[in-house]
């Protein structure tokens, strides 16, 4: 009796047209889900939620933290973080400036080289809402500072966002 084996037949080769097609099935549902994700209009991030974060500065009782209250349209709070004694409020200006909110009880010549940067150019006082402020820039490449210094507390605005902006947080520090 004769066997006959059959031998397997070689994979068929592939080619750059059938993966392009699988792509582009794979794609085009993703391009979909994001259009519709953007047309229900959750492009904005959540503000964050900061009672917890000044719950924990009170009871760490350092120092009274102020709070930025009333910011108009456009303005978001990103992020907020009690570490160390020293309290960071992430605010995202109307046009994607990065603004950082830096509040501690120690001395402007600590927190400043730790904050603004080793060798900030030192551009001068201004008065904002009636008090007075320290201004310097390139502490890091791109940002500005505005620094103010009372009662306990060191407050230190600093960012990638226009001075105007800075100044006009500043102006809704509430305790």
């Amino acid at each position: 009796m004769a066997s006959t084996t059959e031998q397997p037949k070689a994979p068929k080769a592939r080619r750059p047209r059938d993966m392009a097609l699988s792509m582009l099935v794979l794609i085009v549902p993703v391009f979909l889900i994001v259009a519709f994700y953007r047309y229900l209009g959750h492009e904005t991030p959540p503000t964050v939620d900061t009672t917890e974060v000044y719950a924990s500065v009170q009871r760490a009782g350092k120092f009274q933290p102020l709070r930025p209250e009333g910011l108009p349209d456009g303005w978001r709070i990103a992020s907020a973080t009690f570490t160390g004694g020293v309290l960071r409020i992430g605010v995202t200006a109307p046009d994607n400036g990065a603004v950082q909110v830096v509040e501690g009880a120690d001395p402007a010549t600590v927190l400043v080289p730790a904050i603004v940067g080793a060798h900030p150019h030192d551009d001068g006082e201004t008065t904002i809402a009636g008090l007075q402020w320290h201004r310097y820039s390139e502490g890091r490449p791109g940002e500005r500072a505005i620094v103010q210094e009372s009662g306990g507390r060191t407050v230190i605005i600093v960012g990638q966002a226009k001075e105007s902006q800075l100044a006009e947080l500043a102006t809704r520090l509430r305790a």
